[in-house]
């Protein structure tokens, strides 16, 4: 098996550097992502700054930063790879346990944050929540974890006003067939609507949310999620891979080759196996 491609200095090369993209089609695998974890002091200042440059106000990549920072630091010693974890051949075999396990035995007193925190850190100024609706009031039922990661974790902060977005944003939604992606994404869409939010106009940047079915009922919630910033080398994906798990920066192709990636990584469950559902994948609220 050919060596993961994980380049410290990957926003360098790919995206500062001006490399040309290749034309030909690509067999997606995580043999030849292009992705960095984003651990070492010179990738976090050039992903900061890629940040800044597309927009994303200040005080919320230096939190972003401080939660990278402080991850590594917890999860300090553990190898973040694991070849016998492989679960698909497009996913990264992250040392699943060992680092959960560290990351909890260093802190002690709250949770760590997921993929959907992290991804509304850095995407929250592009949504538009007219709602006045409070988060204590909203169905919570998906989102349990993520309230006692906000409420306890240091660097998982946010406004009251901010709050209340991310759970109209990211509390589950009634659909009326879990099989039938068009439908869901229609529903998804009218539902945030109803909701009144909505996203700034931006061309470089968006928000992808992966739903998958809820084992409760008939709704949808956000199963992961990323940010996708636009560059001339092809779309650059920012997320959290799950509580006490790395972050990763990914450069894909083009879209299409993001949706593949979403797609296997909310149908590939931790044991390996394939879920039975089909995720609808959408970007800001269409379907992607």
């Amino acid at each position: 098996m050919k060596k993961i491609f994980i380049v410290g200095i990957l926003l360098t090369t790919l995206v500062f550097g001006g490399c040309t993209a290749n034309n030909k089609k690509e067999v997606l695998t995580s043999e030849n992502l292009k992705y960095s974890n984003i651990d070492d002091e010179a990738t976090q200042d050039k992903v900061s700054q890629f940040l800044y440059e597309n927009n994303i106000d200040k005080n919320d990549v230096d939190m972003f930063m401080n939660s990278v920072k402080s991850y590594y630091k917890s999860v300090n010693g553990v190898k973040l790879l694991n070849e016998d974890e492989r679960l698909s051949d497009l996913q990264v075999p992250y040392n699943l346990y060992d680092l959960s396990d560290k990351w909890d035995e260093s802190n002690p007193d709250f949770v760590d944050q997921n993929c959907r925190i992290t991804a509304f850190r850095l995407f929250k100024n592009f949504i538009t929540s007219e709602s006045n609706l409070s988060y204590d009031k909203i169905n919570q039922n998906n989102l349990e974890f993520d309230l006692v990661t906000l409420k306890d974790n240091p660097n998982a902060k946010f406004s009251k006003e901010d709050m209340n977005k991310f759970f109209n944003f990211y509390s589950e939604i009634k659909v009326s067939d879990i099989n039938n992606v068009n439908k869901c994404a229609e529903e998804i869409a009218k539902e945030l609507k109803k909701r009144e939010i909505s996203f700034k106009s931006d061309k470089n940047i968006s928000i992808i949310n992966g739903y998958v079915p809820s084992e409760e009922d008939e709704s949808m919630f956000v199963g992961h999620t990323g940010v996708a910033i636009n560059t001339k080398d092809g779309i650059v994906f920012i997320e959290k891979y799950g509580f006490g798990l790395p972050y990763q920066v990914t450069l894909f192709k083009d879209k299409e080759n993001l949706k593949i990636y979403m797609v296997d990584r909310l149908k590939t469950s931790f044991t390996g196996e394939s879920q039975s559902y089909e995720p609808v994948i959408m970007e800001n609220d269409k379907l992607m």
